[in-house]
């Protein structure tokens, strides 16, 4: 009786490890395929082969700030041209990615991060997940190589003193100024500032 107990144990055990593991093999690529909201921002990773890098076996994890289907649509309104040149794909998907897996769960004060385009952005939670001023409107899609958070706009990323828009004082107190590309000149803003790079 105790021998069929414990081959019983040791078969539920095998049983629920292998079924975590199916779970825990589903890559962030994977999450993003899977998810139609997120269709456009798959096709330009894919486009940029920033996909294949994501998917590979790392030592460390990603966090991805991940547009949602309307932002690019929105984004296609101010400029289509942007979408045929692949380098800038690249700039600006990179300027989504960070390393590290930072869900809203163990995000508890404001974090400052730095983009795999080697570019500061600030995260906070305040019962929702927040990255600068834009409010992260799916969080926490979880995969075995980290994160996704989807956001309603393609971001926009440059240090403060390079925004013309915001005054002097602005420009003092907040160092880095990321928000929705929505125009044609904080389109041309977000390309000067790779030139400056």
């Amino acid at each position: 009786m105790i021998r069929a107990f414990i081959l019983f144990f040791i078969l539920l055990l095998n049983f629920n490890f292998s079924k975590s593991e199916n779970i825990n093999n589903i890559t962030i690529i994977d999450v993003i395929r899977k998810n139609q909201n997120l269709s456009e921002f798959n096709k330009y990773l894919k486009l940029s082969q920033l996909d294949q890098i994501l998917d590979k076996n790392t030592a460390w994890n990603w966090t991805i700030f991940a547009p949602n289907n309307e932002a690019f649509d929105e984004l296609k309104k101010v400029n289509k041209n942007l979408f045929d040149n692949i380098p800038l794909i690249r700039n600006l998907l990179m300027d989504h990615i960070l390393i590290g897996k930072k869900s809203s769960k163990n995000l508890n004060e404001i974090s400052n991060e730095i983009t795999v385009s080697n570019k500061p952005l600030q995260l906070f939670n305040e019962n929702q997940l927040y990255v600068k001023d834009m409010v992260v409107i799916n969080e926490d899609y979880s995969a075995k190589n980290g994160v996704i958070h989807s956001i309603a706009c393609v971001m926009f990323v440059q240090p403060s003193i390079e925004d013309d828009r915001l005054s002097e004082n602005l420009q003092k107190s907040f160092p880095i100024t990321s928000c929705c590309m929505r125009n044609e000149q904080e389109l041309n803003l977000w390309k000067s500032s790779l030139k400056s790079r």
